[in-house]
């Protein structure tokens, strides 16, 4: 009994081990699967198939196709079905009724009948047809809605371009963040090694407390420069993940690096700058909609012409066929004046073809800004490649010569830690710099849609 109770005493308390194991297994494996390895065309691809902002920009065409759709309706024709049941006494429905199924008789004539019949039933099945002929101000409602439909298109098209150029722009800041850190880390431990160094020399009384304290205050920097440069790379993560269609919780890590892309070239020899991107054609389709807007509002003064037909069966019995009738025709319309209606829907429409226009231009001009602008970022960051470089090779000259001098007791801590700071600073500008070379190369490509 005993034994028994020994044995299930070790049960009990290795099963709780065994769960916990268990546990951080599962979390460490879960982990593992949301750190994501990606390059940059695998990040495109992720985004064009799962962005949100695409799919809602897709889910507005299919809106926009489906309303084009609705305008086939100006041209087919209109079916319809209906069955009827009426029971009634008056005099008129009664007799009407009677000659619909054809059973009127010679006594159904008799005044007392006529006046004051009975209780009637009637069944009604009808089918009505009606054809649209000539209706102006529809057909140019539906070239309207065809011009929304190719500009909804081609802002699926821009949505589609500006996502891509926001993953570049993150995907490329993932991998700045990422070379900063390196950068700072290295600086990290630099500052380490001074402050040991400067820690010794201070026991020994070669210099003084001031000169020690710099020296860690200059690592206290770095530390604090790491810890920053570390929660916006977290952010950078975060929206990343966010804009491939995933939650905060995925990591992902660029497999590609920044120094790779400094060969990418941007041809400028006859660059235009005139202007033919997505969002460009989107507003042109949209003017062009406001044009056929104004159109319709004219139109909608001529008359219109619809010609109808039915076929119908009555009788007195439930789901019965008995008599038959058609009617055919043809209907014209001619609104004359409708109380300046039409002449107000007029000038809103001219209204909004003016704005439209006036955002065409605006939008041109903005267009045509950014791209000097991005030839111009692009030329002031290939020249602080090359100052940076420059600036990289003689601090790193300086921070030598410096370093020797400090051994030899020749030199001061301030002035080596000065020194430290300029080459940090050199390598971090020189990232900064491959960074916005290849940004400003992007914003060329979304505007003049190069690639």
């Amino acid at each position: 009994m005993n034994r028994k109770y020994s044995y299930m005493r070790k049960l009990y308390l290795i099963l709780p081990i065994f769960l916990l194991f268990l546990q951080l297994q599962t979390q460490a494996q879960t982990t593992y699967e949301q750190t994501m390895m990606l390059s940059l065309e695998e990040a495109l691809e992720i985004a064009s198939d799962q962005n949100f902002s695409i799919q809602q920009a897709s889910f507005d065409v299919d809106k926009n196709r489906a309303q084009y759709r609705q305008t086939n309706a100006i041209f087919l024709p209109q079916v319809s079905f209906e069955y009827n049941v009426i029971s009634t006494n008056d005099p008129l429905n009664v007799f009407g009724f009677k000659l619909k199924q054809e059973v009127v008789s010679q006594q159904d004539f008799n005044p007392a009948l006529l006046n004051d019949p009975d209780a009637y039933e009637n069944f009604n099945a009808k089918v009505v047809i009606q054809q649209p002929v000539f209706n102006p101000d529809m057909f140019m409602q539906r070239s309207a809605v065809k011009n929304q439909l190719k500009s909804t298109n081609e802002q699926l098209q821009g949505t589609k371009n500006y996502i891509r150029y926001q993953v570049r722009n993150l995907y490329y800041n993932l991998i700045l963040h990422t070379n900063q850190l390196e950068v700072i880390e290295s600086a990290l431990q630099t500052a380490g090694e001074h402050r040991r160094q400067a820690e010794n020399l201070l026991e020994e009384g070669m210099i003084s407390r001031s000169d020690f304290l710099a020296a860690r205050v200059f690592e206290l920097e770095m530390e604090s420069r790491k810890l920053h440069t570390e929660n916006e790379r977290s952010n950078v993560q975060e929206n990343l993940a966010l804009l491939l269609g995933f939650d905060g919780t995925h990591t992902i890590t660029p497999t590609e690096s920044l120094k790779d892309f400094s060969k990418t070239t941007f041809n400028a020899d006859g660059l235009s700058f005139q202007i033919n991107n997505a969002q460009t054609r989107a507003i042109d389709y949209r003017v062009k909609a406001a044009e056929r807007m104004v159109r319709s509002s004219e139109y909608s003064f001529l008359p219109k012409v619809n010609v109808f037909g039915s076929y119908e069966f009555n009788d007195r019995d439930f789901a019965g066929f008995g008599a038959s009738s058609y009617m055919i025709g043809a209907n014209l319309t001619w609104n004359i004046f409708s109380g300046f209606s039409k002449a107000g829907k007029m000038m809103e429409a001219r209204a909004d073809l003016r704005k439209a226009q006036s955002m065409q231009q605006n939008h041109r001009f903005e267009q045509e800004n950014n791209v000097r602008e991005a030839m111009r970022s692009l030329e002031h960051a290939r020249q602080e490649l090359e100052l940076s470089d420059e600036s990289i090779r003689q601090s790193t000259e300086d921070v030598r010569i410096r370093s020797n001098r400090y051994a030899e007791g020749m030199e001061r801590t301030t002035d080596l830690l000065e020194a430290e700071t300029k080459l940090a600073e050199a390598k971090l500008k020189n990232l900064m710099a491959l960074y916005k070379y290849n940004m400003s190369i992007a914003t060329l490509n979304l505007l003049l849609e190069t690639n």
